[in-house]
């Protein structure tokens, strides 16, 4: 018969520190999974309009690049600017500003040339998504 004490004694009952830890850590893990496949904006573009001001030419490094509202503005040489969605087309995580010549998804560590967006190596099956910018005066401005 029960007696209400037999079931809490009874150890195929009750949970090891370490697998209610494991089941917890699991949950959240799916949440972050599941959130490498968001993407802040409507179908992958940036934020910024067109006509925006997105940088000064002085902030964009030659060579590097720089990131401002979900646009990442790249110098590969000096005096020529391009510039691209930060979102990764693998699973929409965001990259951010090249190193030595080359961007890269801190998600699953695809690559992408920075002077013209091409893709090099990684899960991603294309380049990333240009932006059309110009030069106007010493600001970058989306066009």
């Amino acid at each position: 018969m029960y007696d209400g004490q037999e079931f809490l004694r009874d150890d195929r009952w009750c949970l090891s520190r370490r697998a209610l830890l494991s089941g917890a850590g699991a949950v959240g893990a799916a949440g972050l999974l599941s959130a490498c496949g968001a993407v802040d904006s409507p179908g992958g573009q940036a934020a910024a309009a067109p006509g925006t001001v997105l940088v000064k030419t002085g902030d964009v490094p030659v060579g590097g690049g720089t990131v401002v509202n979900g646009v990442l503005v790249v110098q590969p040489e000096a005096g020529a600017f391009a510039a691209y969605d930060t979102t990764c087309p693998h699973q929409g995580a965001r990259v951010g500003a090249p190193r030595d010549g080359v961007i890269t998804c801190p998600a699953h560590n695809s690559t992408f040339s920075a002077s013209d967006g091409t893709r090099l190596a990684g899960p991603a099956t294309r380049g990333l998504t240009e932006i059309p910018v110009r030069v106007d005066g010493t600001n970058i401005v989306r066009a």
